[in-house]
Formats: C-alpha cells, structure tokens, sequence
C-alpha cells in the first residue's frame, strides 16, 4: 500500500553554500516539498516521497544528489547518510526536535514568494503568524510558514511583463515546446533547424503537467539547451521512477522527467487551455 515518508539526506560539506545554491535545491525538488539547510558544516535534504515502503522512498536518494551535483560548485566532502520514515512518525521526531526550524530573511522570502525585497517589506502584517524575530538586518520568518503563504496566496504573472532572459532561438524553441506539450495545446511553429526538437519528447506522465524528455547525448545542442534552461531555473527535473520505467518498456532508463517552474510558465509563450479549451491569454 502506498505510504507517505519523509527523507532526509546529509553531506558534510567543505565551505558554506550560498543562500543561491539552498535555493535552486529547493527549487529543483519542489515537486517532494524539498527544504534544504546548512548548519554546522553539515547540508541536509528534507524530501517527501509517496512509495510502497521505505525501500521504495529512498530513491529519492538519487534525486538530491543529481541535484546537489548539478547545480555546483560545491565541495562534497561526503555523503554522511540518509534515513527513511513514514510521516507520522516523522512529524513525532519534529515535535521531540524543536531545536530545528528553517530561516527566512527578506532575500529568502522574495525568492520563496517570487516578490521583490520592496513588496515584501509591505507584507510585514500578513507574513507576521511566522515571524520569529526582528533583528537590525530586518525580520525573521519560518521559512515553512513563509511558503504556506506563497502557496495560498500565487502571485499572478498578468499584467506583470517577466524580465528578459537571453535564450539562444534553440533554447527558447526547446521551453515552448515542453510548454505546449505540459500544457495539452498545439506545439508552436519552429524555424526549420529546430523541427528535431519534438521528436526529444516521449510523452506526458502523471498529471500531464510533466514531460518525459529522452535522454540526450553529452555535448549535444539540445543538451546544451536543456542545462541552460535548468541554469536560468526555468524547468526542474527528476530522475524517471522505476515503476514509470516499467510502464515505458525498455529504453528509457536515462531519461528524464521534466516540468516548467513558475518562472519558466512566465517566460514561455504557450498559454495553457481554459475551461471552455480556448487558449489563456497573458
């Protein structure tokens, strides 16, 4: 029967990681409620897995370290361990563990909530069930309760013109079409150098908000793509599960499972279909 764990991985860590770095951690494995934290030279992963038992659930092992090593440079002196528990008894060992809470600041809350530091200044009053303390570099939030807000309260892209990121043609063509394909509409026209990009996609999984992207050569135009992509936090992505292995047959062992960030729906041009199958206008 399929169960919830919480996952937690360590890495003693030569040198301290940038506030940029715990981000792009969190970013990449959002899809498993992902918190990352440094403290006394020790980074740890906070995941949680939906599996059929632990033994399942630590694959999300491989995940944080293609994520740790992906978004380098970072001294991993080594991997101290990891440990799988179901959540109910991990929600007992928070409570016995009071001594962990995660920090926000103003520059952590403006990248949780996608503000600027300005705006978020202004919502002191509504961010203030999670203030811990007001220090002279400005207030401390949990940063949980701080993504608790982001989630019940999306800042809304319209109206908001994305500032401008310089894709090359490959890679803006490689962003719209994962868009497309993510979200059910038709693919969009692409110059002819670019017409082999469709063929890299092997189709939708889950909800169909996440796209199954054939694994491609090292050194490789789309590849190279793809990682700035990654690089400007447009996309996360995921190693593909053994079970959705099993599903595709044989083949797909390298691949990987990809969705577009807030960020990269932004900058893309494909709007997604409403109710009534038009197309969402910006």
């Amino acid at each position: 029967m399929t169960g919830r764990y919480h996952l937690r991985v360590e890495y003693e860590v030569g040198g301290q990681p940038s506030a940029a770095f715990l981000h792009a951690l969190r970013e990449d494995l959002t899809h498993y409620d992902a918190a990352a934290d440094f403290r006394a030279g020790v980074l740890t992963v906070r995941l949680a897995i939906g599996a059929d038992s632990p033994v399942d659930a630590a694959r999300g092992v491989d995940f944080v370290q293609v994520s740790v090593l992906r978004h380098g440079p970072l001294h991993l002196a080594r991997m101290i361990g990891y440990d799988v528990v179901a959540a109910d008894r991990a929600r007992a060992r928070r409570e016995a563990d009071q001594h962990f809470v995660e920090l926000a600041g103003l520059a952590e809350v403006a990248q949780i909530t996608g503000y600027s530091k300005g705006r978020v200044s202004q919502l002191r009053e509504d961010l203030s069930p999670y203030l811990l303390q007001v220090l002279a570099s400005g207030p401390i939030y949990r940063a949980a309760g701080v993504r608790r807000f982001a989630a019940e309260n999306p800042k809304s892209p319209r109206g908001v013109r994305p500032s401008e990121i310089p894709l090359t043609p490959l890679e803006r063509s490689l962003l719209d079409v994962l868009a497309a394909t993510a979200a059910g509409v038709d693919l969009p026209a692409l110059a002819e150098a670019h017409r082999f990009v469709p063929d890299a996609i092997e189709g939708v999984l889950g909800n169909g908000r996440q796209v199954l992207l054939h694994a491609q050569p090292d050194g490789s135009e789309l590849a190279a793509a793809f990682s700035a992509l990654l690089m400007h936090g447009l996309v996360r992505t995921r190693m593909i599960y053994q079970k959705e292995r099993t599903a595709r047959g044989a083949g797909h062992e390298e691949d990987l499972v990809v969705s577009l960030t807030s960020k990269g729906e932004r900058h893309s041009g494909i709007r997604p279909r409403t109710a009534d199958g038009q197309e969402d206008s910006p």
